[in-house]
């Protein structure tokens, strides 16, 4: 099971609104919130996203720590150097929590220098582009590459690039039609 960490404030649900749903859609998940759990499958899960506010204590050989805009916390933490993170390259609490982590960091906007960029977009179907070679949670490197991402639920680039990042770190395959998110 892929393991991924929404962390920051309890009520900012911009990204799970997005994420969830393209979760459901490559494999099911189990979600845990502060005030709800359940899943979202008929099947075994693929992935379980616990939102929490602060980083917990992580006892994990892999996994995803997924920064919200709206994370606020200062205080160090000792992050597993397999754990990968992902933050809009504006959060720059974040990136300063992350500067002697020595976690594998993935940043995504609309910037050259993003991991993970918006390349061209139409109506509901966008080009992504993976700007630099990253590694999956299976060790499998990706090399850069453009991919599609078509919109379900009408959200922008800003709720769909993590989401994305998300799905290309699990694995999931990204050529072809890309993703639907």
């Amino acid at each position: 099971m892929n393991v991924i960490l929404l962390c920051g404030e309890a009520q900012d649900h911009i990204m799970r609104n997005a994420l969830l749903p393209a979760l459901e859609r490559y494999g099911g998940v189990v979600y845990a919130g502060q005030r709800q759990i359940f899943r979202i499958t008929t099947e075994k899960p693929a992935f379980f996203v616990f939102d929490c506010e602060h980083i917990p204590e992580i006892s994990l050989d892999k996994g995803i720590l997924l920064f919200k805009n709206s994370f606020a916390e200062k205080t160090e933490t000792m992050l597993p150097a397999h754990l990968c993170c992902i933050l809009e390259s504006s959060n720059h609490r974040a990136a300063a929590l992350l500067q002697q982590s020595g976690s594998p960091v993935i940043t995504y906007g609309m910037s050259a220098r993003d991991t993970l960029t918006a390349s061209s977009m139409e109506r509901d179907r966008m080009v992504f582009s993976l700007q630099r070679s990253v590694t999956t949670l299976t060790g499998t490197l990706l090399e850069p590459h453009d991919f599609f991402v078509t919109s379900c639920s009408g959200a922008g680039p800003r709720q769909l690039l993590p989401a994305a990042a998300v799905l290309l770190l699990c694995g999931m395959e990204s050529s072809g039609d890309g993703y639907h998110i």
